[in-house]
């Protein structure tokens, strides 16, 4: 959360009541005493009377007193009503504007020092934090739409020249790279089907996944432009679903595929109540400013990790998301060349 929503939500330490609410409350104690003993003085006043023979004096008056008695209860009641929901029916007031606004800008925090204030400042954060996500699904929105939209420009350039002159040109060729844009737009569209089942909080079946054998498995379905070492720990036993703890394996191995020289190494260990997959490969490597905006969708580095080399930039999002998801992470390491990316998962218990 930023700096801004973390002022708007004015967060302040409890303060003690203000005065006008101490002196209000000692002032209806102190009448509703002297109330009870007034009553209470009548009372055994016109019992002493009643023994004269006149009771009804007695009942008539301790009938008024009751009246009196009842109805000022019952205004006091009625205003200390009327001055607590005051904040309440203020904030309810500020809530309907921010709704005709289009939910934008934060309600007034009364500085009451009571539940009234607190209340307005938890509205306050609650709007902070929804601010926050409706301008992040905008921003990847904006972001997904253009990555569609960079293929298919391609894709529709190619046909319209092929269409417009089919005498001119390789058409293998253009069949080729138009099947290169296809093969790009499927992946960007997978890759996104993948994250909004993450976001929605879908959980798939869980069950005891050897680590080290579904690395081998993954790093065995694949031809990597360069040789790739692998080196796995047997009896590396994680609690998870095997098809996304996959994908996200193969996300790391695809980026390193993407940018390695001429070799990768790929290591499954134990680490104290953890296990980690460690993929290092001989690229150019990521910054060190750089080593958290990797993990942001549709992030943009320099040219030497740019989209051209084929990646739609949501693989590594995705690995850190479905890490999360197991109770791991996934972060960029220290290395002395190259880029070496380390997924951490709890083992099983």
């Amino acid at each position: 959360m930023s700096a801004r929503n973390v002022d708007d939500r004015r967060v302040r330490p409890p303060r003690p009541r203000p005065l006008r609410a101490r002196v209000t409350s000692a002032t209806v104690a102190a009448l509703g005493s002297l109330m009870v003993a007034a009553v209470a003085v009548a009372a055994a006043v016109l019992y002493a009377l009643a023994g004269v023979g006149r009771p009804g004096v007695l009942a008539a008056v301790m009938a008024a007193l009751a009246a009196v008695a009842v109805a000022s209860a019952r205004w006091g009641v009625a205003h200390s009503a009327r001055g607590a929901l005051r904040p309440v029916k203020r904030l309810r007031r500020e809530l309907e504007r921010l709704a005709g606004d289009g939910g934008s800008g934060r309600v007034a925090v009364p500085a009451t020092g009571d539940e009234a204030e607190r209340l307005a400042e938890r509205v306050n954060e609650l709007l902070a934090r929804l601010e926050d996500a409706v301008e992040q699904r905008r921003a990847f929105i904006s972001d997904a739409s253009h990555e569609l939209r960079t293929p298919i420009t391609g894709l529709r350039t190619r046909i319209e020249l092929a269409l417009a002159a089919p005498d001119d040109g390789d058409a293998v060729d253009t069949l080729r790279r138009s099947l290169a844009d296809i093969d790009r737009l499927h992946r960007i569209v997978e890759d996104l089907l993948v994250l909004a089942r993450i976001d929605s909080g879908d959980i798939p079946a869980q069950e005891a996944i050897d680590l080290g054998a579904l690395v081998e498995a993954e790093a065995g379905l694949r031809s990597p432009p360069v040789p790739m070492v692998v080196k796995v720990e047997p009896g590396l036993i994680v609690g998870g679903n095997r098809q996304r703890l996959g994908r996200a394996v193969r996300n790391l191995l695809a980026n390193a595929e993407r940018y390695a020289a001429a070799q990768i190494e790929v290591e499954a260990r134990a680490d104290g109540d953890g296990a980690v997959v460690e993929v290092h490969d001989d690229g150019p490597g990521i910054p060190f400013a750089d080593r958290d905006r990797v993990f942001e969708r549709f992030a943009r580095l320099d040219p030497a990790r740019s989209r051209d080399k084929g990646g739609s930039g949501l693989g590594l999002p995705i690995a850190r998301e479905i890490a999360a998801a197991h109770g791991g992470t996934v972060r960029v390491a220290d290395g002395a060349y190259g880029a070496r990316l380390v997924l951490w998962l709890p083992l099983a218990r």
